[in-house]
């Protein structure tokens, strides 16, 4: 049994992970318990293709799970690309167990390195360390003293990444609880009011040269959010294509192939890492972001006026795939770098 089924996630555990009546804690600390979130010391790069495996499972049962489970992998990750020169900050067993939660804080980066705009975070020179302020509008796994890391810039104009606990002095978490959907991933905006990091918890002075090393393993777990996404949508279309809907046989036979493509391509740039240019990266996420919405679209056709009720898995599943184009990097952000 995967890592991902051995949660026992259901319907009704979907339902209230999307409606925020139950948070994913629970699902991350039994992914935790079972050594899904790798072993200590592992490279990040070798454990890629397991994780791609993890999110798209995950993602067919809930996309709430899948979402705050890739959160989880990539606060891992950073770590892993750089981890801290404090030897006494090793934070990595208490994320692999999920006993703390990762916070991915990273999307205003893709922009400033865009030049679309400045980061919100300001580091101050303070002693040895620096003093933070700011606001982080979006982010999620937000619970009790998760591990955040986010990017700041500094008054002369530098870029670093650095991590710190979200209950550290000075700053704020503010829940947002009106979401379309995921409303149990514990998102929220983060006030900083002089918040204080050591020069050991700056992971990278660079902040486009620590992009350049997570943006791969980023891009292909958020392909993999989509393509779990479409697995369960296809798989719930395809036992109600009967009587009049069986019309839509062609259309939902050609979205499955078009899902295997992306998930082939998927597969294959995780576990090579063959095919892992920005362009060509952007490019696997729309499309795995296309068939998923495709996919939706053509649920909807199938299941009818039932799929219109707030509490059908079908309208569950509208709600998530909105989510997709809006993750950083958006559609809009793919699409730039995903021209020739």
């Amino acid at each position: 049994m995967t890592a991902a089924r051995a949660t026992g996630l259901g319907e009704q555990d979907a339902v209230d992970l999307d409606t925020g009546r139950a948070d994913v804690r629970p699902v991350l600390r039994r992914l935790g318990e079972l050594g899904a979130f790798g072993a200590p010391g592992a490279d990040p790069v070798d454990e890629l293709l397991g994780s791609v495996r993890l999110v798209r499972e995950l993602a067919t049962a809930s996309l709430a799970a899948a979402f705050s489970a890739w959160s989880q992998r990539m606060v891992i990750d950073y770590l892993g690309y750089s981890p801290p020169d404090d030897p006494g900050a090793d934070l990595g067993p208490v994320l692999r167990t999920a006993e703390v939660t990762g916070a991915s804080a990273l999307a205003p980066a893709i922009s400033d390195l865009a030049g679309r705009g400045e980061l919100p975070v300001l580091a101050t020179p303070d002693g040895d360390g620096w003093r933070l302020s700011g606001t982080i509008e979006w982010t999620s796994n937000l619970f009790d003293d998760a591990v955040v890391v986010a990017p700041a810039r500094t008054p002369d104009e530098g870029r670093m990444v650095v991590a710190f606990r979200c209950t550290a002095p000075g700053a704020t978490v503010t829940p947002r609880r009106d979401l379309l959907g995921l409303n149990g991933t514990g998102t929220g905006a983060l006030q900083l009011e002089g918040v204080a990091v050591g020069r050991g918890q700056v992971l990278s002075d660079d902040l486009a040269d620590f992009m350049g090393l997570c943006r791969p393993t980023m891009l292909l777990l958020q392909s993999a959010l989509a393509v779990g996404l479409a697995d369960a949508v296809l798989d719930a279309a395809a036992g109600r294509l009967i009587g009049v809907t069986a019309v839509l046989r062609p259309q939902h036979e050609e979205l499955a192939a078009r899902r295997d493509d992306v998930a082939n391509r998927m597969e294959d740039r995780a576990g090579s890492r063959v095919g892992t240019t920005p362009g060509d990266l952007a490019r696997l996420r729309l499309d795995a972001m296309d068939v998923a919405a495709s996919a939706v679209r053509l649920e909807s056709a199938v299941t009818g006026s039932p799929g219109y009720l707030a509490g059908s898995g079908t309208a569950r599943r509208v709600r998530e795939v909105a989510f997709l184009p809006v993750q950083a990097p958006t559609e809009a952000q793919l699409r730039r770098d995903a021209a020739p």
